[in-house]
């Protein structure tokens, strides 16, 4: 349990086990929680490292632009990881890429889960009609949200989701939600990443990716997926018939072994 200084703040990361390095990067309305029943097992073989972005966890709060891709690097520094699988599920995809694109001497491969980058460049129809209902769920969050508060919202938005997840892992990540409520209201996000985004440059990645897709997220999300596929050039993609934007909880087991398989063993 750490802090390290970064521009106008500060953040938070954990360190477990010993081995390869691996970094985890959270969902958007996530900490470092949603990780615990993965440290569980990925700490027997290897050296996670996991943190909170800002505005989220245990790091500070901004009112300001800042760098994301120089904040994860600040925390690899204090970590003490030179180089390292990065995985990221949702938002933490997005940064796990734009990472690797900036950094690609740093990052040995990306695994992206649930790889959430908004609006598609150039959308065919099959990718807009997704995004219609993507849109349809944002709308009806932020009516809940002025509405009722914080924890209808977050119930609203893990239904949406998380559709297959447990019982125990909905009321978790219903809990991150609401901890982590300052994203889920805060009017700007703050953090700033590749000019132009990440998700205009998946034909310039160079390093190895591997896309974990589940059929039980939304459309939207699993076309991103195969869109990242078929443009980054060193991509391997696995659908996971089971899961849905949380595969940890949806589909652990299926989730293991692809995250296995992608780490080489």
């Amino acid at each position: 349990m750490s802090f390290v200084n970064v521009p106008d703040g500060y953040l938070y990361f954990e360190q477990h086990g010993e081995g390869p390095d691996v970094v985890l990067l959270n969902g958007g309305l996530a900490d470092v929680r949603m990780w615990s029943s993965t440290i569980e097992w990925l700490a027997e073989t290897h050296r996670v490292t996991t943190w909170d972005y800002r505005d989220n966890g245990l790091s500070s709060t901004t009112d300001a632009a800042y760098d994301e891709i120089a904040d994860l690097a600040a925390v690899m520094d204090a970590a003490d990881v030179r180089r390292a699988v990065l995985i990221g599920v949702s938002d933490g995809g997005r940064r796990a890429l734009g990472f690797a694109h900036r950094h690609p001497d740093r990052v040995s491969r990306v695994v992206v889960a649930g790889g959430s980058f908004g609006e598609f460049p150039d959308p065919t129809p099959e990718e807009e009609a997704a995004r219609v209902v993507m849109r349809a769920h944002f709308a009806e969050l932020a009516e809940i949200l002025e509405s009722d508060g914080v924890p209808a919202a977050a119930e609203h938005d893990i239904r949406g989701w998380c559709p297959a997840v447990p019982e125990d892992a909905h009321r978790l990540l219903v809990g991150l939600v609401m901890a982590n409520s300052r994203v889920l209201t805060m009017p700007v996000h703050h953090g700033v990443e590749l000019d132009p985004p990440v998700k205009h440059r998946f034909p310039e990645l160079t390093i190895p990716i591997t896309v974990l897709i589940g059929a039980q997220d939304f459309k939207g999300t699993q076309l991103w997926g195969h869109r990242l596929a078929a443009q980054a050039p060193n991509t391997t993609l696995t659908a996971l018939p089971d899961a849905d934007h949380m595969p940890m909880f949806s589909a652990p087991k299926a989730f293991r072994q692809a995250i296995t398989d992608a780490l080489g063993g």
